[in-house]
């Protein structure tokens, strides 16, 4: 059976590890495992924005195309309306990618610069069956004018757009099949910054139209806070912390996720700097996640409050039953916040 129960979740992510076999360093030598996910659980409801954060190589590109079905997980399941994907066979999981599409990182590589916009826009539509030209053609210029685009731009070719119109055009290509769920992996990073805030803005447009949910990856914290509803901070494959953006953003609990915090430049010089005795920058400055304790809590080895505990035993994510910490979302159902970590913030500054 694939089918599953949902209530109002359209994504389930359960317990997902995904592994690479490295290179070998020599001839003879022993296959190494390089794990990119490591038991990840999340849920994405219907019409939710939630988004991905963490440092690059922590795994939020590996859990975008393990989402989509483009990689198989070694075990874990990911569940869409209801369906397994990864047991899907070839065909069914074909009509289900109708539901589910992706927006790319790079509006200059993620475009075909063969292929006219018309054609570009229209390759999901495959996923439909068959349709009249007629029919292909309105639902083109459809998408395109949702996305600021007029109907007479199909003719054209991507190298005539600039940045944030050809990331517009792979929106529309996204948005034609009218998916419930779009995964945006970075998807303004490659534009100019006056050109990030239209885009973002017609995403929110469009998720508001059409009740789209998104899955939004991004390094950028100050996006994510004005994107999201919801928050799930990655460090080394794992989800060390989770919970609705409002609470996270004003209560982070764990030390990875307030390193993050501390590293987004202020523009308000009467914001101080929230440490606890210590730069909570400094422990960022190395990108490679190097000396990770085999059974202990995989960032024990940057952590500034490390206790011999968490480099024994790895740290479950876990509700946090602070009282700052419970917030509500449109529907006045509790976001729980969820922590993997001995000593969160809040306990920490009490003792």
């Amino acid at each position: 059976m694939n089918q599953e129960n949902t209530d109002n979740s359209l994504l389930k992510i359960r317990n997902v590890v995904r592994e690479y076999i490295l290179p070998r360093q020599r001839l003879f030598s022993s296959v190494k495992r390089f794990r990119a996910l490591d038991g990840v659980s999340l849920t994405v409801n219907f019409g939710e924005s939630v988004g991905i954060v963490g440092e690059s190589g922590c795994g939020k590109s590996t859990l975008a195309r393990t989402v989509l079905a483009l990689e198989a997980p070694q075990s874990g399941k990911i569940s869409f309306k209801g369906e397994i994907l990864h047991t899907l066979k070839a065909k069914k999981l074909r009509r289900m990618r109708s539901g589910l599409q992706m927006i790319f990182q790079d509006p200059y590589g993620s475009l075909d610069p063969r292929q006219s916009v018309e054609n570009i826009v229209a390759e999901p539509l495959s996923l439909l069956g068959e349709m009249t030209f007629k029919k292909r053609s309105e639902m083109v210029a459809e998408a395109l004018t949702n996305v600021g685009l007029s109907p007479n731009d199909t003719v054209k070719f991507p190298h005539e757009f600039s940045g944030g119109q050809r990331q517009r055009i792979a929106i529309a290509r996204a948005l034609i099949t009218r998916p419930a769920l779009i995964v945006a992996d970075e998807p303004v990073s490659a534009l100019d910054v006056s050109v990030q805030a239209q885009v973002l803005n017609l995403m929110m447009d469009l998720r508001d139209n059409y009740g789209l949910a998104y899955l939004f990856i991004s390094h950028d914290l100050n996006i994510v806070r004005h994107m999201t509803t919801k928050v799930a901070v990655m460090y080394a494959g794992r989800i060390v912390e989770q919970g609705s953006t409002q609470t996270l953003f004003d209560h982070a609990q764990h030390p990875y996720t307030r390193a993050l915090l501390e590293a987004v430049p202020s523009t308000d010089p009467s914001k101080k700097k929230r440490n606890i005795g210590k730069n909570y920058v400094s422990i960022m400055s190395g990108s490679n996640i190097e000396n990770i304790y085999e059974n202990g809590c995989v960032f024990a080895s940057r952590c500034p409050v490390v206790e011999d505990k968490c480099k024994n035993f790895s740290p479950v994510l876990q509700n946090f039953q602070a009282s700052t910490s419970a917030r509500f979302d449109n529907n006045t159902q509790e976001i729980h916040h969820k922590v993997a970590c001995y000593k969160p913030y809040d306990e920490l500054v009490k003792t």
